[in-house]
């Protein structure tokens, strides 16, 4: 390898090393709003289960379709109790 490269990607990654320690210094020390920690935390969730909120909406809407289905059917069967 070239030693020029290695010497940059060394540069590179103690850059990065530094930036993200710097980050986590300054979300600790700030005390005011959403800490930069709970923002990494919240992305890897959502990183994780994109589409939860939609899932969770759509089961939702499952379960009142299946209530009012229940509720339809059992007014079907007293009418027809009724009658």
């Amino acid at each position: 390898m070239d030693p020029s490269r290695v010497f940059l990607v060394v540069c590179i990654t103690l850059f990065i090393v530094v930036g993200i320690n710097a980050a986590i210094y300054v979300s600790v020390t700030r005390k005011n709003s959403i800490g930069q920690i709970e923002l990494m935390r919240r992305a890897a969730n959502r990183a994780r289960d994109p589409w939860k909120p939609e899932d969770d909406n759509l089961k939702e809407l499952s379960r009142l379709v299946s209530d009012l289905k229940a509720t339809g059917d059992r007014n079907k069967m007293s009418d027809a109790d009724d009658r």
